[in-house]
């Protein structure tokens, strides 16, 4: 889905480029599903294996793949209940090692009575990754907020470049990374597992994945999580204008704290957004030197604002002296934020983030249409959205060159499951609380929690009404009411 991205997220890929229509590429096989072979990884008792599943399987004989999982097993087996399947978001996020991450971090209940599983879904990790190109810094140069016709044209340009680059390095694996293709592989982890129904805790785009599994398994759910719920029966313009709209009213928040308190040093005792307004202008005119030969321009700045706005409260201190340092003539704690997004190393390398979340995100649609329509909704973005609106909104402009053509958006429905736990965070930026109203809605199995905060998703995030919800719902299975609010 376009624009829904887990940020922060680095991770070490293996990619061998090669078509594989011709010849298989690594990781590939001719071979049939196999048991899983857990064997130690981590440390500790974290345990890896791959999954042998079908490249194409609406052919008969297709090559597989390996897809990497990664298992930390209950901590008390004796009570224990079966495997929480968990996905981090993206799209273009692996989940293997995320699993390993959020254990510890997850309430007792669930932590001693589940095995955590994570995988990485195609087009990430090390199941079959894409790649375009290591060197995305003439993309980021480009201006996601143009001026003028030559700053348009240099950024339709650039994105084009990045287009041919992943239809030429990463070739056909490109058909095959669609979120269709992975919830079948959900189903095989199900089963490979051994799990008679699935437990699955999704988050961000994640809910997207579980809702489509409801969908298309109704009888297999047992406990779905969907955490920053995401509605996929919405238009590119609709879906794309009010997540634009949703980082705006985030930023609108910390301007006005700032405001209030009296005390944002970025601000200088002048208006809040006054002063965030010429600090963003100054970087367009004329980019901040932020060390080591690199500059801090207005999509830099954009980007490292949006990826801070995530974390909700919690990070408006450190985006107010982020902005405080590049008034100050130094951009670098700016470029650093938004390096944490686009996956950048100190050696100016990126890894396949950008590359997982465009080829997934365009496969999967909804359809932005032309250069032309995505000019349409960037203008009724920044209608909704004067300050991020553009860069929101052109961090999606790969889908309008994207060779492979997308679905229509649709209602997802599971009336014959198992109760699914929606979830939503009332000023989240990333996924607007509308989308989780229409996800639970729609699937009309789904129970509605709502929860305050300005941060994205809302379980495991210090509220305890939610995360006593959940664990009731995963480890006993009693779904709250309908529409219960945190």
């Amino acid at each position: 889905m376009h624009g829904v991205r887990e940020l922060g997220l680095v991770v070490t890929t293996i990619f061998v480029s090669a078509a594989l229509s011709a010849v298989p590429a690594a990781g590939i096989e001719r071979a049939g599903d196999g048991p899983l072979d857990w064997q130690l990884c981590r440390g500790g008792t974290t345990e890896c294996a791959t999954l042998g599943v079908p490249l194409d399987d609406t052919v008969a004989d297709s090559p597989t793949i390996d897809v990497a999982l990664l298992r930390v097993p209950a901590r008390d087996q004796s009570r224990r209940i079966g495997s929480l399947l968990v996905n981090p978001g993206g799209p273009g996020a692996p989940g293997r090692d995320f699993a390993a991450d959020i254990a510890e971090g997850l309430p007792a209940p669930i932590r001693d009575r589940f095995d955590i599983v994570g995988f990485d879904p195609r087009g990430t990790g090390e199941t079959i990754p894409v790649r375009c190109t290591d060197e995305l810094d003439p993309l980021y140069s480009t201006d996601w907020d143009p001026d003028s016709a030559d700053e348009r044209t240099a950024l339709e340009d650039a994105n084009r470049a990045f287009v041919d680059s992943c239809r030429r390095i990463a070739g056909d694996r490109l058909d095959y990374v669609s979120s269709d293709r992975t919830v079948r592989d959900m189903e095989r982890i199900r089963v490979a597992l051994g799990d008679e129904q699935l437990s699955y805790l999704g988050f961000s785009y994640g809910s997207f994945l579980g809702a489509k599994y409801a969908e298309a398994h109704p009888d297999r759910v047992r406990a779905l999580v969907l955490d920053g719920a995401v509605d996929p029966s919405l238009d590119a313009m609709t879906y794309q204008v009010q997540q634009a709209a949703g980082f705006e009213h985030s930023l609108d928040l910390f301007l006005e704290a700032c405001a209030r308190s009296g005390d944002c040093a970025f601000a200088q005792g002048k208006d809040p957004g006054t002063a965030y307004d010429e600090l963003r202008a100054r970087a367009d005119a004329t980019p901040i030197p932020a060390g080591d030969g690199r500059v801090l321009n207005e999509t830099l700045f954009d980007i490292g604002v949006t990826e801070l706005l995530y974390d909700g409260e919690n990070s408006w201190s450190t985006l107010d002296d982020a902005l405080a340092t590049a008034g100050d003539g130094d951009g670098s704690d700016l470029v650093f934020s938004a390096d944490l997004y686009t996956g950048r190393d100190d050696d100016g390398l990126y890894d396949n983030a950008q590359a997982a979340f465009t080829a997934i995100g365009c496969a999967d649609g909804p359809p932005v249409g032309d250069a032309a329509g995505l000019r349409a909704i960037e203008d009724a973005a920044e209608r909704a959205a004067p300050r991020v609106g553009a860069s929101i909104i052109n961090n999606s402009m790969a889908c309008a060159f994207w060779p492979i053509s997308s679905p229509p958006p649709a209602v997802v429905a599971a009336p014959e499951s198992a109760p699914i736990l929606v979830l939503g965070t009332r000023d989240d930026p990333a996924t607007p609380i509308v989308w989780a109203h229409g996800l639970a809605e729609q699937l009309g199995s789904g129970r509605l929690v709502t929860a305050g905060g300005a941060q994205h998703t809302a379980f495991a995030q210090g509220n305890a009404c939610v995360d006593r919800i959940v664990v009731r719902y995963l480890v006993r299975g009693v779904a709250p009411k309908d529409r219960r609010r945190c």
